[in-house]
């Protein structure tokens, strides 16, 4: 099956219950703390953010704003001494099948490599055509991908990538560390949604197609009836430039649709971290990452 046919067999939309928990243990007293969320989920032509809210304890004052990506983002300082620090960001968000799902998509699979060169040049989409310290190709990857995709059109091109890119690596949490870059998960044909993500994004500039990173979260489950939850985490994904924004999951071998949904958009991981921060104090902490996901309707 191509993956521009999304797994969901549905025409409706979901409802989805979002619940992501942090909570920062210090080893000793902090006496200040600075820091910032990428936590609260977009409103997109594919998701609508119904509700959302960000608890913080201790209690501090929050501050949201925009970032230069599109981001919401929502900041904070703690100027008290404290040992703890739990961030609780809640939301509820109803999706729609993925863009390749609507008849119309179809008519825009041909776009041109002129065409896309051209949007380029523009200079709105440069930020997304410029290799990074964690999307960097090795000179014999970029062989090997222009062997894979010579003659393909932008599209086939993403596809080939992405069955590529799953074929390839195995899904092995904790193999590698938010610092890994792409090449170095590619030799060791291992990682997580992070690291799929960037190769993607390394492979798909290499090839000429702007690419993005795409922070969000994923309802693990494909098939499930409202009122179900289950434990996730944080999930990311590829987005790339022909005519339009369509996004790629190499993780899962799959176009975006109904499980994922979408918090913001990057170069990079560094763009989009769901949580950072520095503090004064106690040298060691112990984090505690939680994400309940609820289909509601």
């Amino acid at each position: 099956m191509s993956i521009f046919e999304p797994e969901d067999t549905s025409r409706g939309r979901w409802r989805l219950a979002i619940r992501h928990e942090t909570v920062l243990r210090y080893d000793g007293p902090v006496r200040a703390s600075y820091n910032e969320l990428r936590m609260t989920p977009l409103d997109t032509a594919a998701q609508t953010r119904l509700s959302s809210r960000v608890e913080i304890g201790p209690a501090a004052q929050p501050w949201h704003y925009t970032d230069y990506w599109g981001t919401r983002v929502t900041s904070f300082d703690l100027q008290d001494p404290h040992e703890s620090l739990t961030i609780r960001a809640s939301s509820v968000v109803e999706t729609s099948p993925s863009a390749w799902a609507e008849p119309a998509a179809a008519e825009h699979r041909d776009e041109s490599w002129d065409a896309i060169e051209t949007a380029v040049k523009s200079g709105d989409l440069a930020e997304f055509t410029a290799p990074t310290a964690r999307t960097k190709l090795t000179p014999r990857l970029q062989q090997e991908l222009r062997e894979r995709v010579d003659g393909a059109g932008p599209h086939t091109a993403a596809e080939r990538i992405c069955g590529w890119i799953h074929e390839a690596m195995a899904y092995v949490p904790g193999a590698t560390g938010v610092h890994t870059s792409g090449r170095e998960a590619w030799e060791s044909k291992s990682g997580v949604c992070q690291d799929f993500s960037h190769i993607a994004i390394g492979m798909l500039r290499a090839a000429g197609v702007p690419a993005r990173y795409v922070s969000g979260y994923l309802f693990p489950l494909k098939e499930s009836t409202p009122g179900v939850s289950c434990e996730g985490q944080s999930h990311a994904w590829t987005e790339y430039w022909a005519g339009d924004w369509y996004g790629i999951d190499a993780t899962n071998n799959v176009a975006p649709g109904l499980r994922h949904v979408v918090v913001g958009h990057g170069r990079e991981y560094t763009d989009v971290v769901p949580h950072k921060g520095i503090y004064l104090g106690a040298p060691d902490s112990t984090l505690t990452v939680s994400v309940k996901l609820t289909r509601l309707a």
